[in-house]
């Protein structure tokens, strides 16, 4: 059926404003994999040229006008097409809305610093310097606090942000879900088993390189849509329909970080593959509904599949194979313990499934507080220090394995690090239905290494139904109620019994 020709109109703009999107998207991937250091500079200047040009469209009074001529042409649609086309333009009219609150300016001025500031965070981290990071951090956190200012709140100007990556989330609901997480967690991981490393030698890389391509593929993510490269810091982006990206990084000594990281990485691009199935790709509808469901979807397949028995079940002959070891070299129950192993690290990449939450909310404190302005970026350090003394009782010894660890305040992204914890709540969730569903998925992922009835219930629940419901609807429309961290934690407390008793 033909469209009504202001629906066409409209959508021929929203596409090429997504396509620009994706050229932005092809830049980053760039600077973080293949491009040299020295052009950064340009790099940067690049990247503010396209943003501000795609925040012109986005903003644009005759991008307006194309907007309020669809919606008065959805009057023209068959009466079933008439509600998905009015959600399709209420999503784009409220990121519009959103995005015309940033002066392109400010947009162009955004972009060129978070650039240059990977940079300067990169050299700072090398040599465990704070000090060298700290007055570029100082203006990133300035500017934050405008745009915050810009986008308007309610009751604080942390909500903003939060809401950038968390649509509707507050950061007061978020404490009070996180502090009883907290409380949850210090006992679990007081008890948690620590296991040795199953790794009696290094692994070389390229053994490594030949496991971890088969990876994606094994879980539905198939090589002509899809390729894997290296990065300081893992990472995945879509390029449009078709093109997904994944980074990891490589250890001799810790085969397991490369792996779980593509394990992590895939989850994300397979929830992005999903989305580019949708019908009428691209469209308002067709993006992501919030990071928090992004993370999900990487925890989802990081830890309740990749860390399960009934998936290395499958997996075990393959690493053997490719990593030239024998059994007794790398016995199954103490691969599989190590895999599962707790144990209390001050770098958040490397903490284990147990811990890591307790990351994330020391991280979510202290930028709420550093963006509130009740504290500055002086005292980051000190206050990093004893947070990870407070909830981890260890000792930090640089900058590096502190404050400095992570690249997401170099980027601005202040707010995104409480998504991760509440992927991990969500994904708990949706796996305890899933499970409840599909009882016999066990001996599909172990005998077969067939993880499609997985993956299609994901896609049908929640990948193809991309921002057609608020986060909450959706959660309470799969699994019967809005967010809970029970799931998570009855999650763990069954993983420690597990390997506890084998």
């Amino acid at each position: 059926m033909a469209l009504p020709q202001a629906i066409e109109s409209y959508r021929k703009q929203f596409r090429k404003i997504k396509l620009f999107q994706d050229i932005t998207s092809i830049l980053h991937w760039d600077s973080e994999v293949m491009m040299p250091p020295d052009g950064r500079v340009g790099r940067a200047q690049q990247i503010a040229a396209v943003s501000e040009l795609t925040h012109e469209w986005m903003t644009s009074a005759s991008f307006q006008s194309e907007i309020e001529a669809a919606k008065k042409a959805i009057a023209e649609l068959p009466a079933e097409n008439q509600s998905l086309c009015k959600r399709e333009l209420e999503i784009l009219q409220e990121d519009r809305e959103k995005a015309a609150k940033l002066p392109a300016s400010f947009v162009a001025e955004f972009a060129e610093l978070t650039n240059l500031a990977h940079a300067e965070w990169a050299s700072a981290k090398k040599e465990k310097d704070f000090n060298k990071f700290s007055k570029t951090l100082d203006k990133l956190v300035t500017l934050s606090r405008k745009q915050a200012d810009y986008f308007g709140y309610t009751t604080e100007p942390y909500d903003a942000l939060l809401d950038s990556y968390e649509k509707g989330a507050r950061a007061e609901s978020i404490q009070t879900l996180f502090t009883d997480l907290k409380t949850s967690l210090i006992p679990i991981v007081k008890d948690a088993p620590k296991f040795e490393s199953a790794f009696s030698k290094p692994v070389p890389i390229s053994f490594q390189e030949k496991f971890c391509k088969r990876l994606p593929a094994i879980l539905g993510l198939t090589e002509n849509e899809s390729r894997l490269d290296v990065s300081s810091h893992p990472f995945s982006t879509s390029l449009g329909k078709g093109d997904k990206r994944i980074t990891t990084r490589y250890s001799e000594t810790d085969p397991l970080s490369s792996i779980f990281g593509v394990l992590h990485e895939t989850g994300h691009s397979l929830y992005e593959s999903g989305l580019s199935a949708m019908p009428d790709y691209p469209n308002p509808i067709t993006e992501f509904l919030s990071l928090g469901i992004h993370e999900s979807q990487s925890r989802l397949w990081e830890n309740q599949v990749g860390r399960s028995k009934s998936f290395w079940e499958f997996v075990y002959p393959i690493l053997l194979s490719d990593f030239q070891m024998k059994e007794s070299e790398l016995p199954f129950d103490k691969l599989y313990k190590s895999i599962n192993s707790t144990e209390k690290s001050k770098i958040r990449v490397e903490a284990d499934q147990v811990t890591y939450n307790l990351h994330i909310i020391l991280r979510f404190e202290i930028e709420r507080d550093l963006i509130n302005g009740k504290i500055q970026v002086v005292d980051l350090p000190e206050i990093w220090n004893s947070k990870i003394k407070e909830f981890l009782q260890l000792n930090v010894e640089n900058d590096a394995e502190g404050v400095l660890q992570d690249i997401h305040w170099s980027m601005g992204a202040f707010g995104y690090f409480p998504t991760y914890t509440l992927g991990n709540i969500y994904s708990s969730q949706f796996f305890q239905k899933f499970e409840s569903s599909h009882p016999g998925y066990k001996k599909e992922f172990a005998v077969d290494g067939n993880f499609k009835s997985l993956l299609n219930w994901l896609r049908e629940n929640i990948h193809l139904k991309g921002k057609l419901y608020e986060v909450n609807d959706l959660i309470k429309q799969i699994t019967g109620e809005t967010p809970n961290s029970r799931f998570l934690i009855s999650y763990l407390k069954s993983k420690i019994q597990e390997v506890s008793e084998n």
